[in-house]
């Protein structure tokens, strides 16, 4: 193709060449945007966490509440969010609020674009909730086939679990389990056989 030749092709397309082009611009402008966006939202709710943070220690419990629901409402896909609801969690528990608690961690688990491991941490705090609340039924059924990194967390909480519906063969079995995936140094091991030896089973 000629010089003349590509220059009448380029005047023929002009007009679409010049939509192209700002089709490609407005869309990376876009792009950029919402990245600088999202970081600073990130940015925001990491000095709100902060914040949340020093007003759990300090037993600022309304304070930090608020903080908490102003990261998982305006924060929500931000991992500060997910992290936020834990804290919920917990002053609900404290506060005696089973009911909100539960809610508040069920909604963990059932965000799937949470990470895995938050919403395994969701599950095992949920059945320790149960545990506590003498629901050991739902514990057992929520501690189903957990990751491989939580196993003996969830174990161990199945070994209580067993223990408050005395069928101490089975929590036995649940506690020895959880000390198996432990080093033999690890100090855990001693904690767990203060369990099984509370129990009336010797370790």
């Amino acid at each position: 193709m000629t010089g003349q030749e590509l220059s009448a092709l380029l005047s023929r397309h002009r007009i679409t060449l010049i939509v192209g082009i700002l089709v490609i611009l407005f869309a990376a402008m876009g792009f950029f945007g919402y990245e600088k966006y999202q970081r600073h939202q990130t940015e925001k709710a990491a000095v709100l966490y902060s914040e949340l943070l020093d007003t759990m220690v300090q037993g600022q419990t309304s304070t930090a509440r608020a903080s908490a629901g102003t990261l998982i409402h305006q924060y929500a896909h931000t991992p500060y969010a997910t992290m936020a609801h834990f804290f919920l969690a917990r002053m609900d528990m404290e506060g005696k609020q089973v009911p909100a608690a539960e809610k508040t961690l069920m909604s963990v688990i059932k965000n799937t674009s949470a990470p895995r491991g938050m919403r395994s941490l969701a599950r095992l705090n949920l059945a320790r909730l149960y545990v506590d609340q003498h629901q050991a039924h739902k514990a057992l059924d929520i501690l189903q086939n957990p990751q491989p990194a939580y196993v003996t967390l969830a174990d161990e909480i199945k070994g209580d679990a067993y223990a408050s519906l005395n069928q101490i063969s089975q929590a036995e079995q649940a506690y020895h389990s959880a000390m198996s995936a432990l080093p033999a140094v690890d100090p855990y091991r001693t904690y767990l056989q203060m369990k099984i030896a509370n129990i009336g089973v010797a370790p």
